[in-house]
């Protein structure tokens, strides 16, 4: 049997069927269960206990041979949700670590049999909750991404500026170019990295100069301001641009016109100011590094792009994705143990290294249509902040090892016992007390070996 636990997503959205439970939505968590025999599953978590597993008498049943019939039990203990291995034969596996029961917490990641489950919150239902879809162009997502960028969605028609925090490769710039389409304004966007700009130019650059305004001004420059007239200007990484140059942007926000450098007519501006952060802007404005005023002119809406390891049901959807794109018409496959592993990593440059991941595996994989955890690149393999989840044979062979550690620690512990026997004339409680253990294990050591005869060492004191 194949090992897969997502099976082939199609060029379209992915849509996850919802599994409710008598308990209901509870308080708005849920499970995405990746598993081999199903689309990916959506489960509303309740107040009722769960029982997973591959009978059919099970709350969810899990398809494929590696899960057993009663596998794991979800139960709430207050606020807190409680999963219990109920003696399954592969065993259950809580962010990488083999557990009989444990809580979970918000993004665990859960491996059973042939399944992965991530827990997640859950916002009510809406088809975004239960589907990746492309929200903007290139900006793909299911509930965390949806939730993120409603409001954006519905302020777009106004010329209301608006700040896009998250990490780096969260897709900022993207939230910046659907904003502007969902806007419908006729001009142009228009996307400038202060980070990139020289602090000597900048002014020019952003505002506009006529000819021979400067050295080297040979020709005139309408600047990124007017050049996103009527349209929308992307000012990406905004907590970059030198202090000196805020005070200037303040004042084009504010009287929105721009004074172009040579010149002393302003020129009236009608564009849309998109700026991008990866931090909040209060904590820039309280190290100094960004001025308060323009810091409140610029934050009249604020969208902050959740990482990806704060989003994990989104990973084996984006990166099937990603592969395809790069390899159109072609089926890809994960292993549970690959899958459990690309759920685990932090993903610190978040989108943008998750694509090239899937453009790497989908050149170098091309002729394979499984992947599988020896695929990866060694720093998914090797995640600083969790636990590798080691294989079933070396958490068996552990096992074996233990077993046979306490049985030789129970012979060690019967040859001190008969010794003391034999030295007391089978007085079995001076011979505990000499042994070091406690009279009622002395018995339990005499029941478990019926072929010691304690008599043998009383008819020796006896001379018999």
């Amino acid at each position: 049997m194949s090992s897969s636990v997502l099976t082939r997503v199609d060029a379209g959205s992915a849509t996850l069927p919802v599994c409710s439970t008598e308990g209901g939505a509870g308080d708005g968590l849920a499970w995405y269960l990746f598993g081999l025999t199903c689309e990916p599953a959506l489960v509303e978590l309740g107040a009722s206990k769960l029982v997973f597993g591959r009978g059919p008498e099970s709350d969810v049943q899990l398809g494929g041979t590696a899960a057993s019939r009663h596998h794991a039990e979800l139960s709430k203990a207050g606020p807190v949700y409680l999963i219990r291995d109920l003696g399954s034969r592969n065993g259950t596996v809580v962010e990488g670590r083999w557990i009989k029961e444990a809580p979970l917490a918000l993004h665990s990641v859960i491996r059973m049999g042939d399944w992965v489950g991530v827990l997640v919150e859950h916002g009510g239902g809406a088809p975004a909750e239960r589907a990746l879809i492309e929200h903007g162009p290139g900006l793909w997502g299911s509930g965390a991404v949806a939730r993120a960028v409603a409001p954006a969605r519905t302020v777009a028609s106004s010329d209301l500026p608006i700040v896009v925090e998250g990490e780096t490769g969260t897709g900022k710039e993207l939230v910046a170019r659907a904003v502007h389409a969902w806007s419908a304004r006729p001009g142009p966007f228009v996307a400038i990295n202060c980070a990139a700009l020289p602090e000597a130019l900048a002014e020019g650059e952003l505002f506009g100069y006529r000819r021979g305004a400067f050295t080297g001004a040979d020709r005139a420059s309408v600047g990124h301001f007017r050049a996103a007239e009527g349209g929308t200007l992307l000012l990406d990484e905004i907590c970059d641009l030198p202090l000196a140059l805020q005070a200037k942007l303040l004042r084009v926000l504010e009287q929105r016109e721009v004074v172009p450098l040579g010149e002393s007519r302003p020129q009236p501006l009608d564009v849309r100011v998109i700026a991008t952060a990866q931090e909040p802007l209060q904590r820039a404005v309280e190290q100094g590094r960004m001025r308060a005023d323009l810091s409140a002119r610029l934050e009249g809406l604020t969208v902050r792009l959740p990482p990806l390891r704060e989003r994990v049901e989104d990973v084996p959807l984006l990166l099937s994705r990603f592969m395809q794109e790069e390899r159109p018409g072609r089926g890809f496959e994960l292993s549970v143990n690959a899958l459990e592993a690309l759920c685990l990593y932090d993903w610190p440059f978040n989108v943008r290294e998750l694509r090239l991941l899937g453009r790497r595996l989908a050149v170098l994989r091309g002729a394979e249509a499984t992947i599988h955890r020896r695929d990866l690149p060694e720093r998914v393999l090797r995640s600083q902040n969790r636990a590798a989840a080691p294989s079933v044979a070396s958490e068996r062979a552990a096992e074996s090892e233990r077993a046979a550690e306490s049985e030789r620690a129970v012979e060690h512990e019967l040859d001190r016992f008969l010794a003391a026997l034999r030295a007391h004339k089978g007085n079995v409680s001076a011979a505990a007390r000499v042994a070091g253990i406690s009279r009622m294990r002395a018995y339990r050591l005499m029941n478990a070996n019926p072929d010691l005869d304690i008599e043998a060492f009383r008819r020796e004191d006896q001379g018999a």
